[in-house]
Protein backbone atom coordinates (compact mmCIF):
# COMPACT_ATOMS: atom_id res chain seq x y z
CA UNK A 1 0.00 0.00 0.00
CA UNK A 2 2.61 2.62 1.00
CA UNK A 3 4.52 1.52 -2.31
CA UNK A 4 1.79 2.87 -4.63
CA UNK A 5 1.41 6.21 -2.73
CA UNK A 6 5.08 6.15 -2.79
CA UNK A 7 5.13 6.16 -6.48
CA UNK A 8 2.08 8.36 -6.84
CA UNK A 9 4.24 11.06 -5.14
CA UNK A 10 7.50 10.81 -7.35
CA UNK A 11 5.28 11.20 -9.92
CA UNK A 12 3.54 14.32 -8.57
CA UNK A 13 7.13 15.74 -8.89
CA UNK A 14 6.54 16.30 -12.56
CA UNK A 15 3.76 18.65 -11.88
CA UNK A 16 5.64 21.02 -9.51
CA UNK A 17 9.03 22.74 -9.43
CA UNK A 18 10.20 20.81 -6.50
CA UNK A 19 12.84 18.55 -8.84
CA UNK A 20 13.94 22.15 -10.22
CA UNK A 21 14.62 23.63 -7.11
CA UNK A 22 16.62 20.30 -6.20
CA UNK A 23 19.04 21.05 -9.05
CA UNK A 24 19.42 25.27 -8.65
CA UNK A 25 20.15 24.83 -5.18
CA UNK A 26 23.12 23.35 -4.48
CA UNK A 27 24.39 24.44 -7.89
CA UNK A 28 24.18 28.12 -6.87
CA UNK A 29 25.88 27.31 -4.02
CA UNK A 30 28.59 25.94 -5.81
CA UNK A 31 29.19 28.73 -8.24
CA UNK A 32 29.17 31.23 -5.37
CA UNK A 33 31.93 29.18 -3.63
CA UNK A 34 33.81 28.51 -6.85
CA UNK A 35 33.32 31.70 -7.84
CA UNK A 36 34.64 33.43 -4.12
CA UNK A 37 37.72 30.43 -4.59
CA UNK A 38 38.48 31.89 -7.62
CA UNK A 39 38.78 35.37 -6.40
CA UNK A 40 41.50 35.06 -4.11
CA UNK A 41 44.86 35.83 -5.16
CA UNK A 42 46.84 32.69 -3.08
CA UNK A 43 46.88 29.49 -3.95
CA UNK A 44 43.70 27.63 -3.04
CA UNK A 45 42.90 25.21 -0.49
CA UNK A 46 40.60 22.79 -2.13
CA UNK A 47 39.67 20.82 1.25
CA UNK A 48 38.93 24.48 2.35
CA UNK A 49 37.04 24.69 -0.45
CA UNK A 50 35.07 22.01 -0.32
CA UNK A 51 34.15 22.71 3.89
CA UNK A 52 33.56 26.41 2.75
CA UNK A 53 30.68 24.72 -0.07
CA UNK A 54 29.43 22.59 3.13
CA UNK A 55 29.23 25.65 4.83
CA UNK A 56 27.08 27.67 2.44
CA UNK A 57 25.16 24.92 2.26
CA UNK A 58 24.21 24.09 6.33
CA UNK A 59 24.23 27.25 7.47
CA UNK A 60 21.51 29.49 4.97
CA UNK A 61 20.68 26.77 1.53
CA UNK A 62 19.72 23.61 3.36
CA UNK A 63 17.11 25.48 5.60
CA UNK A 64 15.72 27.61 3.15
CA UNK A 65 15.05 24.96 0.32
CA UNK A 66 13.41 23.01 2.69
CA UNK A 67 11.34 25.69 3.50
CA UNK A 68 10.12 26.24 0.10
CA UNK A 69 10.35 22.43 -0.77
CA UNK A 70 7.87 21.51 2.44
CA UNK A 71 5.78 23.93 0.66
CA UNK A 72 5.94 22.71 -2.97
CA UNK A 73 5.34 19.21 -1.79
CA UNK A 74 2.02 20.48 -0.01
CA UNK A 75 1.16 22.59 -2.81
CA UNK A 76 0.36 19.90 -4.93
CA UNK A 77 -2.87 18.89 -2.62
CA UNK A 78 -3.59 22.16 -1.17
CA UNK A 79 -3.62 24.15 -4.50
CA UNK A 80 -6.66 22.40 -6.28
CA UNK A 81 -7.93 20.98 -2.88
CA UNK A 82 -7.50 17.94 -3.14
CA UNK A 83 -7.10 16.40 0.62
CA UNK A 84 -10.81 15.54 0.76
CA UNK A 85 -11.12 13.07 -1.58
CA UNK A 86 -7.48 11.91 -1.64
CA UNK A 87 -7.74 11.15 2.20
CA UNK A 88 -11.29 8.73 1.37
CA UNK A 89 -9.15 6.52 -0.82
CA UNK A 90 -8.51 3.03 0.71
CA UNK A 91 -5.25 3.20 3.30
CA UNK A 92 -4.97 7.23 3.02
CA UNK A 93 -3.76 7.35 6.28
CA UNK A 94 -1.13 7.30 7.34
CA UNK A 95 0.59 6.23 3.79
CA UNK A 96 0.26 9.41 1.55
CA UNK A 97 1.83 11.53 4.50
CA UNK A 98 4.21 8.89 5.27
CA UNK A 99 4.95 8.69 1.42
CA UNK A 100 5.63 12.73 1.52
CA UNK A 101 8.05 12.43 4.48
CA UNK A 102 9.92 9.82 2.31
CA UNK A 103 10.10 11.43 -0.67
CA UNK A 104 10.97 14.75 1.07
CA UNK A 105 13.90 12.94 2.40
CA UNK A 106 14.92 11.35 -0.77
CA UNK A 107 15.29 14.93 -2.26
CA UNK A 108 17.52 15.98 0.81
CA UNK A 109 20.06 13.14 0.18
CA UNK A 110 19.49 13.60 -3.81
CA UNK A 111 20.71 17.55 -3.56
CA UNK A 112 23.55 16.77 -0.86
CA UNK A 113 24.83 13.50 -3.75
CA UNK A 114 24.36 16.37 -6.24
CA UNK A 115 26.11 19.17 -3.82
CA UNK A 116 29.19 16.74 -3.89
CA UNK A 117 29.54 15.83 -7.32
CA UNK A 118 29.51 19.63 -7.94
CA UNK A 119 31.80 20.20 -5.49
CA UNK A 120 34.11 17.89 -7.01
CA UNK A 121 33.56 19.03 -10.41
CA UNK A 122 34.48 22.61 -9.43
CA UNK A 123 37.66 21.65 -6.92
CA UNK A 124 39.16 20.05 -10.42
CA UNK A 125 37.75 23.09 -12.29
CA UNK A 126 39.56 25.58 -9.84
CA UNK A 127 42.83 23.08 -10.07
CA UNK A 128 43.19 23.56 -13.60
CA UNK A 129 42.97 27.28 -13.59
CA UNK A 130 44.67 28.35 -10.67
CA UNK A 131 47.76 27.21 -8.13
CA UNK A 132 46.53 24.93 -5.19
CA UNK A 133 47.70 24.54 -1.86
CA UNK A 134 46.16 20.84 -1.21
CA UNK A 135 44.55 18.64 -2.49
CA UNK A 136 40.75 17.85 -2.61
CA UNK A 137 39.61 15.63 0.24
CA UNK A 138 36.28 14.23 -1.29
CA UNK A 139 36.22 11.35 1.34
CA UNK A 140 35.74 14.04 4.06
CA UNK A 141 33.24 16.66 2.34
CA UNK A 142 31.23 13.25 1.65
CA UNK A 143 31.32 12.45 5.51
CA UNK A 144 30.10 15.62 6.48
CA UNK A 145 27.64 16.87 4.23
CA UNK A 146 25.76 12.60 4.75
CA UNK A 147 25.99 13.63 8.17
CA UNK A 148 24.36 16.91 7.52
CA UNK A 149 21.39 15.13 5.73
CA UNK A 150 20.59 13.09 8.74
CA UNK A 151 21.17 15.82 11.00
CA UNK A 152 18.15 17.92 8.86
CA UNK A 153 15.71 15.24 9.08
CA UNK A 154 14.46 16.75 12.09
CA UNK A 155 13.73 20.25 10.46
CA UNK A 156 12.64 18.63 7.48
CA UNK A 157 9.87 17.46 9.21
CA UNK A 158 8.80 20.01 11.07
CA UNK A 159 8.79 22.07 8.18
CA UNK A 160 6.82 19.42 6.16
CA UNK A 161 4.26 19.23 9.15
CA UNK A 162 3.36 22.87 8.87
CA UNK A 163 3.31 22.77 5.27
CA UNK A 164 0.61 20.04 5.68
CA UNK A 165 -1.56 21.15 8.25
CA UNK A 166 -1.96 24.68 6.76
CA UNK A 167 -3.96 25.05 3.36
CA UNK A 168 -1.94 28.27 2.49
CA UNK A 169 1.73 28.35 1.51
CA UNK A 170 2.38 31.63 4.39
CA UNK A 171 2.64 29.78 7.39
CA UNK A 172 5.30 26.96 6.54
CA UNK A 173 7.46 30.14 5.10
CA UNK A 174 7.13 32.51 7.55
CA UNK A 175 8.18 29.66 9.59
CA UNK A 176 11.21 28.53 8.11
CA UNK A 177 12.48 32.42 7.17
CA UNK A 178 11.86 32.96 10.85
CA UNK A 179 13.58 29.54 12.28
CA UNK A 180 16.85 30.21 9.52
CA UNK A 181 17.13 34.27 11.10
CA UNK A 182 16.95 32.87 14.45
CA UNK A 183 20.00 30.69 13.57
CA UNK A 184 21.78 33.15 12.23
CA UNK A 185 21.38 35.31 15.19
CA UNK A 186 22.39 32.25 17.10
CA UNK A 187 24.69 30.03 15.77
CA UNK A 188 27.40 31.19 18.46
CA UNK A 189 25.22 30.47 21.61
CA UNK A 190 25.48 27.71 23.21
CA UNK A 191 22.15 26.58 23.04
CA UNK A 192 22.46 26.53 19.40
CA UNK A 193 22.98 22.68 19.64
CA UNK A 194 19.46 22.35 20.17
CA UNK A 195 17.71 24.51 17.30
CA UNK A 196 16.69 22.16 14.33
CA UNK A 197 17.87 24.91 12.12
CA UNK A 198 21.35 24.76 13.20
CA UNK A 199 21.70 20.80 13.68
CA UNK A 200 23.54 20.74 10.08
CA UNK A 201 25.82 23.36 11.07
CA UNK A 202 27.03 21.41 14.12
CA UNK A 203 28.56 18.45 11.82
CA UNK A 204 31.03 21.47 10.82
CA UNK A 205 31.98 21.31 14.94
CA UNK A 206 33.99 18.27 16.65
CA UNK A 207 33.50 15.90 19.52
CA UNK A 208 30.74 15.51 21.37
CA UNK A 209 28.64 18.53 20.15
CA UNK A 210 29.03 17.31 16.62
CA UNK A 211 27.73 13.51 17.58
CA UNK A 212 24.72 14.71 19.91
CA UNK A 213 23.52 17.30 16.74
CA UNK A 214 23.50 14.26 14.77
CA UNK A 215 21.58 11.91 17.05
CA UNK A 216 19.10 14.79 17.31
CA UNK A 217 18.68 15.31 14.16
CA UNK A 218 18.07 11.63 13.07
CA UNK A 219 15.90 10.86 16.00
CA UNK A 220 14.21 14.24 16.66
CA UNK A 221 13.47 13.80 13.10
CA UNK A 222 11.77 10.24 13.25
CA UNK A 223 10.03 11.64 16.54
CA UNK A 224 8.70 14.12 14.71
CA UNK A 225 7.57 12.40 11.70
CA UNK A 226 5.50 9.88 13.95
CA UNK A 227 3.63 12.59 16.34
CA UNK A 228 2.94 14.62 12.37
CA UNK A 229 1.28 11.46 11.45
CA UNK A 230 -0.81 11.27 14.51
CA UNK A 231 -1.69 14.66 14.65
CA UNK A 232 -2.78 14.99 10.49
CA UNK A 233 -4.61 11.75 11.12
CA UNK A 234 -6.71 13.27 14.11
CA UNK A 235 -7.23 16.52 12.04
CA UNK A 236 -8.60 14.68 8.98
CA UNK A 237 -11.20 12.50 10.58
Amino acid sequence: MLLRYLTTEILKLRRSLALLLCLAAPTCVVVLATLMALDKEEPVLLPMFGMSTAAFWAFAMLPLTLTALSVLLAQIEHGPRAWNMLLTMPGAWPNVYLAKALVMAALIAAMTLLLFIEAWTAAGFIAMIKPVGEAFAPGDLAQILSKMTVAAILVAMLQLWVALRFRSFVPPLVFGIAGTFVAIAATSAKQGIYFPWLLAVNMLSQGDRQAFALWLGGAGGLVVLLAMLVHLGRHEA
